[in-house]
């Protein structure tokens, strides 16, 4: 089994018929990212990206394609205060940044008295996501930042996609599409990875030698559903790009048809669905410091 440049080939990619070495893995891999940006037009060179990076092999395959493919980009750490795992993830996060030459921004929930292992509750992931949405959006808009680029990948939304059709929560859906524009104080958002699977990302950091967090967060739930993925993705390459090109064109055609009635927050002004947003109602019940609109 031979690359395209002749050496022997590591990678037999069967969804795209081609077989590559490890030199030639990370430049196929940038350029399909670079085709998802033009197709989508998910970025231009003149914005300042805020790229969101967890310390997981997903955020740092972004950062190096956008890096490659020479846009404005600085990274962005949030440190939850999950026992063990965050001090690894910033570590992670440091040491990638300076590999990358990268400018940084570090926010820790700490500022605000409050970490997700204080949270007592049971849909802690969803609260964690609400946490880091809030957090990156503000330090964009604060900081000047154009666009938040976030490493989601085609696992990720279909996941999000069958659980949410499956609890009827339609709505959800146009947040789905790779790129969400601007809207009052919400800052413009990008998933330049969208396209590209977990495991695409894993063979392009382990080639490249980068470090990133192989321990999954500990208050992650079982998830039945990316083996489901995978699965089909065995018996069918290409299931996985397919069906997420789909579920944007759904995104985008439901877009216009769900509208949801917003207000701003009473504590920080943020947007939000209700008198006071999740984030504030978090602080509020565990945290130490009051925010400040």
């Amino acid at each position: 089994m031979k690359c395209r440049c002749g050496k022997k080939a590591k990678f037999r990619l069967k969804r795209y018929r081609i077989t590559l070495c490890e030199s030639c893995y990370p430049s196929f891999y940038v350029g399909l990212v670079e085709k998802s940006i033009k197709k989508f037009n998910l970025l231009k060179k003149s914005e300042r990206i805020l790229a969101c990076v967890s310390g997981g092999k997903d955020s740092i395959s972004m950062i190096y394609a956008l890096k490659e493919l020479g846009y404005n980009v600085s990274g962005f750490f949030i440190d939850l205060g999950i026992k063990k795992q965050s001090k690894k993830a910033r570590g992670v996060f440091e040491e990638v940044s300076e590999m990358f030459d990268l400018d940084t921004g570090v926010v820790s929930l700490n500022e605000y008295g409050l970490s997700v292992d204080d949270l007592k509750i049971g849909k802690v992931c969803s609260a964690c996501g609400t946490i880091k949405r809030y957090l990156m959006n503000r330090f964009a808009r604060n900081n000047g930042f154009d666009v938040v680029a976030t490493g989601h990948t085609s696992d990720d939304l279909l996941v999000f996609f069958f659980k949410n059709i499956l609890s009827g929560n339609i709505e959800y859906i146009p947040k789905l599409a790779p790129r969400l524009e601007a809207h009052e104080t919400l800052v413009t958002k990008v998933k330049p990875i969208f396209e590209r699977t977990e495991g695409e990302n894993r063979a392009l950091v382990e080639i490249l030698n980068v470090p990133y967090l192989k321990d999954p967060c500990p208050h992650k739930p079982k998830d039945r559903w990316r083996g489901l993925i995978l699965n089909m993705e065995r018996e069918k390459p290409g299931f996985e790009q397919t069906f997420v090109r789909g579920i944007v064109r759904l995104a985008d055609s439901l877009s216009s048809k769900v509208n949801g009635e917003y207000r701003r927050c009473s504590v920080c002004g943020e947007i939000t669905s209700r008198d006071v947003c999740l984030f504030c109602r978090l602080v509020e019940r565990y945290g130490k410091t009051p925010i400040v609109g």
